[in-house]
């Protein structure tokens, strides 16, 4: 990363393991980046994604197939947690392209895990600590869209063909 500009008052963020909306908001679409990873953490992709989609299931409620609740521990947990898909790993956050080398980083404002006492400050140290390594996975997802779009590897990808 050559600029990184922050603009407005200094956000704080943590997470509260609510999962009051970012596990309940219906399944994210997923790269294929996403779909590999959860393969190799075990998972059939005849179990988690959406047919002849690039989303992950959700259970009726619309809560993720992944999420639980820890009666012991008395929050959220996901079971899929170190292969989770990089729109989990980002949320609250998002990147929207706004250029052809840049990206603003922009939050979900509803989310519980914003502006607590507790937080870390969302400043480059965070960006690059948290948030770096997303931003590059989802350049890659993107060049992985525009290949897939090429020739149509998909199905081979996923070890599934749609019909």
């Amino acid at each position: 990363m050559k600029f990184l500009n922050f603009r407005g008052s200094p956000l704080r963020f943590k997470c509260q393991r609510c999962a009051s909306l970012c596990c309940k908001l219906g399944g994210p679409k997923l790269s294929l980046k996403d779909i590999e990873s959860l393969k190799q953490a075990g998972n059939n992709p005849e179990k988690f994604l959406v047919t002849k989609q690039t989303s992950l299931k959700s259970r009726g409620d619309s809560s993720c197939i992944f999420l639980f609740f820890n009666v012991e521990e008395g929050f959220y947990q996901c079971s899929v947690y170190d292969s989770r898909p990089t729109f989990c790993r980002l949320y609250p956050f998002q990147f929207e392209k706004i250029g052809p080398d840049s990206y603003a980083l922009k939050f979900i404002p509803c989310c519980n895990g914003l502006n607590t006492v507790d937080g870390q400050v969302v400043d480059e140290r965070f960006f690059v600590r948290f948030l770096q390594k997303i931003l590059f996975d989802l350049m890659d997802s993107e060049v992985i869209r525009f290949a897939r779009f090429l020739d149509h590897n998909f199905e081979k990808a996923i070890g599934r063909t749609y019909s």
